[in-house]
């Protein structure tokens, strides 16, 4: 195995890229391009979906920067899976990247042994901050992602140098006690042109094609740093974050002339669209105050556990739970199955299934339920037992279009897709036009470098749809902008003026910056938000700007 680690936005995505069209196999499976990201991330999707289980089982997100304990080896027996899987299928010589990888590499390292071997791409930390900002600063200014996950980078304004500090944490013992199992790379070296192929293949002893050309591309990386970036830190952060950067330096195979951040002003953009996006947040209601602990759920039995399946933030206490199921409802199935969702939300695949056999032997079979089943056992990477029960909730209601997605996506992650693309195909003939139907066979496609197909599958089913379904448009654009990379900025800028027009995009773009108490980190999210709606021609409309009494 063949592993990528590096922070996120630290150009990992156009090296995986880079190996993958080599001829390293970086997964079956690979996370779909989107409008922000029409190349796509190159990441191996049940290698992601396994990385966010287990951090939820952690009780965190990927966004973790040592605020709570973290065990990274709470379920080794997933990451072995994964690696057996992977190895019977890859066909030859196979990696994987995930920046959340990072995080569990005490884990990764125990189950690979000597086996394993560690291709390590290093960013300055405040590279990887700025860039962090300047992405999510975009997308809270035209409507992408959860406006909370967003904004929390202002709202808690050290977050982001945190999380550099936390994932480096973890790969640093690796550089300093496993040398040789490693290639160690800065991205100032991508940049100069280091031959990436040719130096992986001396190392590892590969044998991939050197003669790829290059994906990394110098517009996707920026060596200017606002000076913003650490004056809003506190001195004795930036000096740790300082003393990590060198000692991770120090294990550099391959480095930049020049690895010192270019620090600049701060360029406001649009000072007076700045200053009313500040007025504007200002004049928001406050918010109240946030209780020290998240309120417990209220009302019936029933009612309190639909709370905790859909709230993943709330804690969750399961033999409590479990007790008062037993004491008080115990053949109402649907209290156990909202503890089953509960549990499965948070991680917990194994608990989730037991709660669901409890609502089977209350006497409740809708065919959701077996998907729920499916689910919690592809989350055990156990691929005979999901697709048994997948295929079950289809022979129970073949129409649910979902059903049919989930198995072929099963398939996919095992690299049967032409099974996979069989399957959707059958699937379409019974139920015409069906949208996920549609998308998941214009993703398996594409999986299959057959985009010009996927796109006209995709025009099809837009040109027949009486009012095209927005899932469909927005795989088409990316699809469009994945083929013809020449035209991304135009169309990029089109998307996203038109999501940035939207009264509710700039209203929850003004509650959100209302949130963030920190005067200095306000400012600076107030000015970046005011910047993209200017680069976009986009005024705030007077829908946005009334205030609710």
């Amino acid at each position: 195995m063949y592993n990528l680690f590096a922070f996120h936005r630290s150009l990992s995505s156009s090296l995986s890229k880079w190996l993958h069209s080599a001829g390293l196999n970086m997964g079956h499976y690979l996370m779909p391009p989107a409008v922000s990201n029409p190349e796509g991330h190159y990441e191996d999707m049940p290698l992601v979906d396994l990385h966010d289980r287990l951090l939820r089982l952690n009780g965190v997100d990927w966004r973790f920067h040592d605020e709570s304990e973290l065990d990274p080896a709470l379920r080794l027996d997933l990451l072995e899976r994964y690696v057996q899987r992977r190895g019977a299928t890859a066909g030859g010589p196979w990696g994987a990247k995930d920046p959340r990888a990072c995080l569990f590499l005490p884990a990764w390292r125990q189950v690979l042994g000597e086996q394993g071997r560690y291709l390590v791409l290093l960013r300055h930390w405040s590279g990887s901050v700025q860039s962090l900002y300047r992405r999510h600063g975009q997308a809270l200014a035209v409507g992408e992602g959860s406006a909370e996950l967003n904004a929390s980078f202002w709202a808690q304004p050290e977050q982001a140098a945190r999380m550099w500090l936390a994932y480096h944490r973890r790969l640093l013992p690796l550089l300093e006690e496993s040398r040789e199992q490693c290639l160690v790379v800065t991205q100032q070296a991508l940049l100069s042109g280091l031959p990436v192929i040719e130096t992986i293949n001396q190392r590892f002893g590969l044998a991939l094609d050197a003669e790829t050309p290059s994906t990394i591309r110098h517009s996707l990386s920026h060596d200017r740093i606002e000076e913003g970036i650490r004056q809003r830190l506190p001195a004795a952060l930036v000096e740790e974050l300082e003393t990590m950067w060198q000692r991770l330096l120090a294990n550099a195979d391959h480095h930049g002339d020049n690895e010192a951040p270019h620090w600049v002003k701060a360029h406001d953009a649009a000072p007076e669209a700045t200053q009313a996006l500040l007025e504007l947040a200002e004049a928001q209601p406050a918010a109240p105050g946030e209780p020290a602990t998240p309120a417990q759920p209220t009302g019936s039995l029933q009612q309190q556990l639909q709370t905790l399946a859909e709230n993943a933030a709330l804690p969750l206490d399961v033999g409590h739970w479990q007790r008062r199921i037993e004491q008080e409802a115990r053949f109402v199935p649907e209290c156990w199955e909202y503890l089953a969702r509960a549990r499965l939300n948070r991680g917990d695949a194994l608990g989730a299934e037991q709660a669901l056999v409890k609502v089977l032997l209350c006497g409740k079979s809708q065919p959701y339920l077996f998907l729920l089943l499916g689910t919690c056992r592809e989350a055990e990477l156990d691929d005979e037992g999901a697709e048994h029960f997948y295929r079950q909730s289809i022979a129970r209601n073949d129409a649910n279009a979902i059903f049919h997605v989930r198995l072929a996506n099963l398939w996919l992650a095992q690299g049967r897709h032409g099974q996979a693309e069989r399957h959707l195909r059958q699937a379409l003939e019974r139920h015409p036009g069906k949208p996920p139907l549609v998308h998941a066979l214009a993703n398996c496609l594409d999986q299959q470098e057959r985009t010009q197909a996927a796109i006209a599958l995709l025009q099809q089913a837009t040109d027949e749809a009486a009012e095209p379904p927005p899932l469909l448009a927005r795989q088409l654009d990316s699809l469009r902008l994945k083929l013809a990379p020449e035209g991304i900025d135009d169309r990029r800028h089109e998307h996203d003026r038109a999501a940035a027009s939207s009264p509710d995009v700039q209203q929850a773009a003004i509650a959100a910056l209302a949130s963030v108490t920190d005067s200095a980190a306000r400012h600076d999210l107030a000015r970046r938000i005011a910047a993209t709606w200017q680069r976009l021609g986009v005024a705030v409309s007077s829908a946005s700007l009334s205030i609710p009494d």
